[in-house]
């Protein structure tokens, strides 16, 4: 089992979550749940982790990422959204140099993969 943690987990336009803990076995998504302490074996990553069932094209979206700069991350995933479940084969996408008092995407923003399912 791994576990992430990060300052926001983005589920779809209006599930934000601060400071989540995400469990993923077997690329599955077990569970998430808040960050209240130091735990063992988490994996801290500064920014924000986006959850989907449907693999996104890297560099597709690292130049979109270059002309939306000041725009919402929630607003700017509109399209990359999909319903996930507890259980569901999943991607997870981590958002690193966003604002995090505005979540507004940065020149510098980038994106990552962290776990693609098969």
């Amino acid at each position: 089992m791994k576990r992430i943690a990060s300052h926001f987990l983005i589920l779809s336009p209006d599930t934000l979550y601060k400071k989540q803990v995400i469990e993923i076995e077997n690329q599955r998504l077990i569970r998430f749940f808040p960050l209240e302490e130091e735990i063992e074996s988490v994996s801290w990553m500064p920014g924000v982790i986006f959850l989907s069932s449907q693999k996104i094209d890297l560099g597709k979206i690292r130049k979109e990422l270059k002309e939306a700069v000041g725009e919402k991350v929630c607003s700017f995933l509109d399209k990359y959204y999909s319903n996930i479940s507890l259980d569901d084969s999943i991607y997870i996408y981590f958002f690193s140099l966003i604002d995090l008092s505005t979540l507004t995407i940065t020149q510098e923003t980038g994106i990552e993969a962290i776990i693609s399912s098969l």
